[in-house]
């Protein structure tokens, strides 16, 4: 058995004072927005105790006390800000049951944490609806609580209200009654046990869509004017729903689901139980939305209602297994999407999305493992990343082919009904799917191997050589970096395809055989499945080149090939021209995802190394965006697949930014037709805008800039904000990084423009000097619990010269321009800089 989990210090309130049960009332005000609170939490008191701590942060504690038995015991109120606390500190010691009675009074700030205001236009007037966020410590900024994962309790919550506002919260409302002039008393049913995290606080006037999944309301819910975005979003929630009963085997746990639109959400939406939020761009759309849009919204979906059992029903300890929530939704929301749309082949879209960003994001010697020590609140924030999301998908999804689909959901049933309504760990998971395993007499041993690799950060790549039995196989670390050496070894599960005939193993130790006789060919990762890369010598390599070109491999296995290939030259472990000549030979199809692969691949060496004295892969891009082009033609035929759909736009915006003329010139007339009033095909929108963003002047910019603020439908706003970013004129798109700070900008879009900018060519010599002369705007703009100021981090990674790097460095190593929420993400960005740095002068 693996070791169990050495004891964690982190920042805790400790185990002598327990809650079961909050009763709280609020009463709000959406003119001053500040807000009025009294609360009593029953408690259970282990020690006698003279001193009682709760979370607290930005609020005024107006009086306290603590209730034992019949009396009732003043408390003096001390604030430990640092440690976002309050201290109760009564005259008697108090022990056994208890009840702790607090009033206190809140602010609903502009920041998109704690219990806030959204703002959005009726007409010429700005409205307001109250929502929360409380994920990862933010419930303590609404009212004073015990703030941590596994002090669950039951919510008994009502709203003192104007007449006119709606409330929303877990449950469904068990009572409406009169309070006093113009008010009202608004009571929910009690919640089951929960985290503080997983609360929602809703206030404000709503459209409401209604539907029902057996006994469960459904209910998607917009500001006003908006609800007939949410019909899509409604089937799409019901089928969802419909498909994690059946493969969990475990009712949804609550009465109702409510899928709740929010103008201004820092995140992409939160799994607060029963009543979920959303950023608008990823809950409302429509039959007439882009086929990517449709999907972004239905991975959300999908996703957010994973949490419903992983997360919210069974709930991790600590932060440390944040994963356990974010992993298992990532990997489950696919799976439900290729269940339910079948069309979409979303088993591809995981490997090219999930699988593909595990690999790049794990490659750095910076990375962390997948259950990461979190000691405070404030360490949380780092790990809302690919790690956790991505690579812990990754591994899910290679342990569940490691042990059988059927053994592993058939152990995630298990988990699930052993602790419902209560709190577990990753190793509490992964007994439960080798206790299945014992059942069904399969000798794996899900335990150790699961273990290992959620506990240890990075990843192997297998190197394969010829030998005179067959081949040979040797394992070592894979680093972006290729002269970081790391002696771990993996137990890697492997399948293989030797000359089309399949086999597996488990590569636990440094080096292993393939027995083959002489002709034969070794295909690793059959499938790709696993989380490693794998490297063959030239003729090996060449032979499944030649399979790739013939259409002899699977298309995945095709896509992986090449995605190995290009990640020697991408650590500069090889130069670029002999990807190059690979790609050139082999791999100019339209087969996807390898064609995506290749775009993308050519695209990165031609804005890294264009200028430069060195290789330049415009000439290649100009003709292989021509031959798809051809294929695909310039509008979507009805039976073509997504695939088609999606490559179709990335071809025309490579070839753009190549320099083709013919497509620059077709792109300008569909603009122009479209500004005339002429229809746009919705899949072909952000291609056009952004190229004619790319060649535009001015005039293209004022006009994108324009519409952008009077557009409505959030998916086109946010098509218009993006294509901002791509000009390729230095001053506008410098204008565009401006505008992103300006009013017309909501503070949760702000960050688009410069993250998309910084990738586009002519951004990366724009966003270091841009982002260290807003750095302390940026700084007050975004608090911890936004999760976004390391975005402005993360885009400097684009930098690729050793002047920048010293720069970099310079400026974050003053304390006043760093914060504790940054430290993983600068990391990160220094690595990915020295990478650029290192693949520079091995192609100069």
């Amino acid at each position: 058995m693996a070791k169990k989990d050495r004891p964690l210090k982190y920042q805790t309130l400790g185990e002598n004072v327990i809650p079961s049960r909050y009763v709280l009332v609020l009463k709000p005000n959406l003119k001053t927005f500040k807000y009025l609170g009294e609360e009593e939490i029953e408690v259970r008191i282990a020690k006698k105790t003279r001193e009682i701590a709760l979370n607290a942060s930005e609020l005024e504690i107006r009086r306290a006390s603590v209730m034992v038995g019949t009396y009732e015991h003043s408390a003096v109120v001390s604030e430990d800000k640092p440690k976002q606390r309050i201290i109760l500190k009564l005259k008697d010691a108090v022990s056994g049951n208890a009840t702790i009675k607090i009033s206190f009074v809140g602010t609903n700030n502009a920041e998109m944490y704690g219990f806030y205001r959204s703002s959005y236009k009726q007409g010429e007037k700005t409205r307001y609806i109250l929502s929360s966020q409380f994920e990862a410590a933010n419930a303590r900024n609404a009212f004073p609580c015990f703030d941590e994962p596994a002090f669950k309790a039951a919510f008994d919550l009502s709203f003192v209200v104007d007449k006119e506002l709606d409330c929303i919260s877990n449950m469904p409302i068990l009572s409406t009654k009169k309070s006093g002039s113009g008010t009202k008393l608004v009571r929910f049913m009690q919640t089951p046990r929960m985290s503080t995290y997983l609360l929602y606080l809703g206030v404000g006037n709503y459209d409401y869509i209604t539907g029902k999944v057996g006994k469960i309301d459904v209910r998607v819910i917009t500001t006003p004017g908006k609800k007939d975005l949410g019909k899509l979003p409604m089937e799409y929630a019901k089928k969802f729903i419909e498909f994690f009963q059946e493969y969990f085997g475990v009712d949804y746990p609550l009465p109702k689901a409510d899928f709740i639109g929010i103008p201004d959400f820092a995140a992409g939406a939160m799994e607060n139980w029963g009543a979920i939020t959303f950023r608008e761009t990823a809950l409302l759309s429509s039959e007439e939305s882009s086929i990517a849009t449709k999907q972004r919204v239905a991975e959300v979906i999908a996703h957010e209602l994973v949490h419903q059992w992983f997360g919210d029903l069974v709930t991790m300890k600590w932060w440390n297994d944040l994963w356990l929530n974010e992993s298992f939704a990532t990997f489950m929301s696919y799976k439900a999407m290729d269940a339910v749309f079948p069309e979409w082949k979303m088993r591809t879209e995981y490997k090219r999305d999930v699988i593909a960003t595990a690999f790049g994001a794990d490659q750095l010697k910076s990375t962390h493992p997948i259950s990461v020590p979190v000691r405070s609140p404030g360490e949380v924030d780092q790990i809302f990343d690919e790690i956790s999301y991505d690579k812990g998908g990754t591994v899910l999804n290679m342990i569940e082919d490691y042990s059988g689909e059927e053994i592993f959901r058939k152990g995630l049933t298990n988990y699930l009904n052993k602790h419902a309504y209560s709190n577990a760990t990753k190793f509490d998971l992964w007994q439960a799917i080798d206790e299945e395993a014992r059942r069904n007499r399969k000798r794996i041993n899900v335990y150790d191997v699961a273990s290992f690799w959620v506990d240890t950060p990075g990843y192997p790549s297998v190197s394969v050589r010829k030998s005179g039995s067959g081949f040979e196989l040797s394992q070592q670390r894979y680093f972006l970096l290729k002269d970081v050496k790391d002696s771990t070894i993996w137990p890697i599960p492997i399948n293989y395809s030797l000359s089309g005939s399949e086999g597996s193993m488990l590569l636990g130790k440094k080096s292993a055989s393939v027995l083959a006789q002489g002709g034969a060919w070794l295909k690793l990762n059959a499938g790709q499945n696993g989380l490693y890369r794998v490297f063959y010598e030239k003729e090996d390599l060449d032979r499944l080149g030649y399979l790739i070109k013939e259409q002899k491999l699977d298309p995945v296995d095709s896509w992986g090939i090449e995605n190995d290939a290009y990640a020697l030259i991408r650590s500069a472990r090889a130069r670029a021209s002999g990807y190059l000549e690979f790609a050139e030979k082999y791999c100019l199809t339209n087969e996807y995802p390898l064609s995506s692969n290749v775009l993308g691949h050519l695209g990165f060496i031609n804005d890294m190394l264009d200028g430069e004295d060195g290789l330049i892969s415009k000439e290649l891009i100009i003709r292989y965006t021509n031959q798809l082009i051809e294929d695909l033609g310039w509008s979507r035929k009805e039976s073509e697949s997504t695939f088609d759909t999606a490559m179709r736009s990335a071809a025309i915006l490579r070839s753009a930014r190549a320099g083709y003329e013919p497509t620059i010139d077709k792109a300008k007339d569909l603009f122009n037709d479209y500004l005339g009033g002429k229809p746009l095909e919705a899949n072909l929108r952000s291609s056009i805008f952004y190229v004619n963003a790319w060649v535009g002047d001015a005039r293209t910019f004022d006009t994108l800039k324009e519409r952008y603020i009077s557009e409505k439908v959030p998916e086109e706003k946010s098509r218009l904000l993006n294509s901002l970013a791509m000009f390729g004129d230095k001053k506008l798109l410098l204008k565009a990084f401006d505008f992103s700070m300006s009013k017309d900008v909501r503070l949760q879009d702000s960050y688009a423009i410069v993250a998309i900018g910084s990738s586009n060519p002519v951004g990366k010599d724009l966003v270091l000097g841009w982002t260290k002369r807003n750095w302390k705007a940026l700084m007050k703009r975004f608090a911890s619990g936004t999760h976004m100021l390391s975005r402005y981090v993360d885009n400097l990674a684009v930098l690729r010269t050793r002047e920048d790097l010293k720069a970099v460095k310079s400026f974050f190593s003053k304390k006043e321009n760093m914060r504790e929420d940054l430290r993983q993400a600068l990391a990160n960005t220094l690595e990915e800089i020295e990478s650029n740095i290192a693949f520079m002068e091995a192609n100069r």
